[in-house]
């Protein structure tokens, strides 16, 4: 969520509230904003996320979002169920299909 909000204020806010950097009074009106629960301390949600690879320290309690972070926001938030690919479930290089099963034991009797 704390890249979330960097994300927000970097790149699709209004020109006058845009900014490069976030610090914990960002994090508490954007959660409030949004009704996401609070954070017992904002400044620990911040450094979690430096912690976790998506924001940067960019000074003394401020934070900018980092490609990790960015790529997070861009292309893997707001992906449900719903909205995934479908994919074919792979099937593991251990198991084979019964009829290969079967197909490889004929072939070791006609040896």
């Amino acid at each position: 969520m704390a890249a979330l909000v960097a994300y927000y204020l970097s790149e699709i806010a209004p020109a006058a509230d845009r900014k490069e950097t976030i610090n914990a009074s960002d994090i508490e009106r954007y959660f409030k904003s949004a009704n996401f629960a609070l954070p017992g301390h904002a400044r620990f949600t911040l450094s979690n996320a430096k912690n976790a690879g998506y924001l940067d320290s960019a000074g003394t309690g401020q934070y900018k979002l980092n490609p990790v972070g960015y790529n997070l926001v861009v292309h893997r938030m707001g992906v449900g169920e719903g909205a995934k690919a479908k994919r074919k479930p792979r099937q593991s290089r251990g198991k084979r299909s019964k009829k290969a099963v079967a197909e490889a034991g004929s072939v070791r009797e006609k040896k």
